[in-house]
């Protein structure tokens, strides 16, 4: 019995002292396309034992993870109608599975597991057998010695993509739950598709559920291609939205504009303005106490007003405007047609209409003139302002 080996896989029957490739004819279908171009029969032969091992040994690993799910959920179980599992302290649970890991009662492996403090590649395992329980319901409600993660692995589910699996929020559950039911496949890189499409578009869930049905989407590469798609399609509609809100605020800044030409201000004459003596030689502020007066309040408000408004938008805009006007200039250096480019831009482009939403009323060359013409009234309003409100010399700042 201890001599006893599994059967080799299926080679190519070729002599041992034979140590050039074989012929064509000769390929046996146990190894991938372009391997045996790759080795002589000595080589292959070692090949197999070397494939072989690896059966066992995945196997035997197999075998070792179903025998711990067992054996945890039997102690757990038992450890749960003792009430012990709900009396632990410092955020730990007792376990007698752990417990008896520890002690090397379960052998070696586990004990090695136990010495790490693994207990994320248990609870993997665990994590494996509740979701494939959940997928495999009908399966698992027959009578059968198999556990729900054996049942698994025979239906070609791997650990990895049945925790992925569990972790799927709900909609992106039903959704790999639907790809199940026609497939009976469940795959982590299908799994993580699922996830994206609900997260990023869930709108489009039932389109998904549709080429699910007709197997129209059944690889990853077809999900990556739509989702490709439809983020450009966002973008697009982003862009349009964000060019008519663009078009409406333009429009709302020249009815602004409008109402600036007709704009005449409305300032009273004050007999008097703060607190000071009336020797009016006397370079003076008013005091502090009557700036955080009634009577200062109110003069503040009616003088500085919300000069401070426009200011956050009017910098950022400069900014923004100053650097595409920067890039303009060094298109300009380098193009010999530029005059010639922007006539033909003004005039193909865009529909006229599109044209007057993007530049206003006058278009692009006169929204530029006027703004020009407006930024040197601005300039010299700001020169007799900062001019005007300089402070004397010598001046006071009385404390009372």
């Amino acid at each position: 019995m201890g001599d006893a080996s599994p059967p080799p896989l299926p080679t190519c029957t070729l002599p041992m002292n034979q140590l050039t490739k074989p012929e064509s004819d000769e390929i046996c279908s146990a190894y991938p396309q372009g391997v045996l171009d790759q080795y002589n029969a000595t080589e292959l032969n070692q090949i197999d034992k070397v494939q072989q091992a690896g059966q066992i040994m995945s196997k035997s690993k197999h075998m070792l993870n179903c025998e711990v799910i067992r054996l945890k959920l039997l102690l757990d179980g038992q450890d749960q109608v003792e009430g012990l599992l709900a009396t632990g302290n410092g955020g730990q649970q007792p376990s007698r599975f752990w417990e008896g890991a520890r002690a090397g009662h379960f052998g070696d492996e586990v004990k090695s597991w136990a010495d790490k403090d693994d207990r994320k590649k248990v609870q993997r395992l665990i994590t494996a057998n509740e979701a494939a329980a959940k997928l495999l319901a009908p399966c698992v409600a027959n009578a059968t010695h198999d556990l729900p993660f054996e049942l698994a692995r025979k239906r070609g589910m791997g650990q990895t993509a049945l925790c992925t699996y569990q972790r799927l929020f709900p909609e992106a559950r039903a959704m790999a739950d639907h790809y199940f039911t026609v497939t009976g496949e469940l795959r982590s890189d299908m799994l993580q598709e699922f996830e994206q499409i609900i997260r990023e578009f869930p709108e489009r869930t039932e389109f998904v559920l549709k080429g699910i049905t007709e197997r129209t989407l059944d690889v990853p590469s077809k999900f990556k291609d739509l989702k490709a798609e439809w983020r450009a399609q966002a973008r697009e509609q982003k862009a349009a939205e964000e060019a008519l809100a663009q078009a409406a605020k333009l429009a709302a800044a020249e009815k602004k504009e409008e109402d600036l030409n007709d704009y005449t201000p409305d300032v009273d004459t004050p007999s008097k303005v703060g607190d000071q003596a009336a020797d009016v030689t006397a370079r003076r502020t008013p005091s502090r106490a009557w700036y955080q007066s009634q009577a200062g309040k109110q003069q503040v408000s009616e003088v500085v007003g919300n000069l401070d408004k426009p200011l956050p938008d009017l910098i950022e805009g400069l900014m923004e405007l100053s650097n595409q006007l920067k890039d303009q200039f060094a298109h300009s250096s380098v193009m010999p047609n530029y005059a010639e480019f922007w006539a033909g831009y003004d005039q193909f482009f865009y529909t006229p209409s599109t044209h007057r939403a993007k530049w206003g009323r006058k278009r692009r060359l006169g929204r530029m003139q006027d703004l020009r013409k407006k930024m040197l009234e601005v300039a010299g309003e700001l020169e007799v302002y900062i001019a005007s409100t300089q402070p004397p010399a010598n001046i006071e700042y009385p404390e009372g």
